[in-house]
């Protein structure tokens, strides 16, 4: 007899500075951990802060390519390969899934895996034996229409597919600080607000993020608080949030990282 397939919930991985990869942090740590948390995938389908298109996509099945897509760092990090394939069951089921809820989508048989999805993916499944499938950040998106689209592919994570947005919940590259400064207050009032939304379990809560605590000051641009929102949409309707560990990298960069359980 097969063995049953496991629910997976979703979570949120920060995936911090690319450094995250070779350094030993309190992040990294917790990632090198994460796997022995829950079941194994079936398969990874991962939306990153840095695959931001026009139209929506999907990696076409295949092999993925190891993207450095950053510049100025210790040549260990472009030496990192990560093998990853995306599997034609898990890519179809994706897109079917899309497309049946009125999305356009492509297939990308280019880009492969950009470092916000590598770097925490090579910490976590290091032997990159799971396929993996990337979804694109749409221009455009919001909280709502990204957390719509997670209760889309809500479904896959009963295949076992562990569905995962990547980003940051603080990211101001501007004010980043020396490795191991205290976080300052504004980011650290920013995490609670955030705390305080996903508790709530209301999406209605983001609706307007000019408003949160210094939103610009930790968010200049949003593309790294938006992959939240679709892992957040990941876990449903009944959706309770676990933070499973946060730290801070570089004094300002919020390495906090949730699950999203029903």
């Amino acid at each position: 007899m097969a063995a049953e397939t496991k629910t997976i919930s979703p979570v949120f991985f920060a995936h911090g500075a690319p450094m995250l990869a070779v350094e030993d942090t309190a992040a990294s740590r917790f990632l090198k951990a994460f796997a022995a948390s829950q079941p194994t995938p079936e398969a990874i389908l991962i939306l990153s802060a840095h695959w931001e298109t026009d139209r929506l996509k999907l990696s076409a099945p295949g092999p993925l390519r190891t993207y450095h897509d950053f510049r100025g760092f210790p040549d260990a990090l472009y030496e990192i390969d990560y093998p990853a394939f995306a599997d034609e069951d898990n890519v179809d089921a994706a897109a079917r899934l899309l497309e049946a809820a009125g999305y356009e989508v492509d297939l990308d048989s280019d880009r492969g895996l950009d470092h916000g999805a590598w770097v925490p993916l090579s910490l976590a499944y290091p032997d990159a034996d799971i396929p993996v499938i990337a979804l694109s950040l749409p221009a455009g998106s919001t909280p709502s229409s990204l957390h719509a689209m997670g209760r889309t592919l809500a479904p896959l994570k009963d295949r076992g597919v562990l569905i995962a947005g990547s980003g940051s919940t603080t990211h101001n590259l501007r004010d980043i600080r020396p490795q191991g400064t205290p976080a300052p207050d504004w980011a650290l009032e920013f995490d609670r607000w955030l705390d305080d939304g996903l508790e709530a379990g209301s999406i209605s809560y983001f609706d307007d993020l000019e408003n949160a605590p210094d939103f610009r000051r930790n968010h200049p641009t949003e593309e790294h608080l938006l992959p939240l929102f679709f892992a957040f949409g990941a876990g449903g309707p009944d959706t309770r949030t676990q933070l499973l560990h946060r730290s801070y990298e570089y004094g300002t960069l919020s390495m906090s990282y949730f699950r999203f359980a029903a």
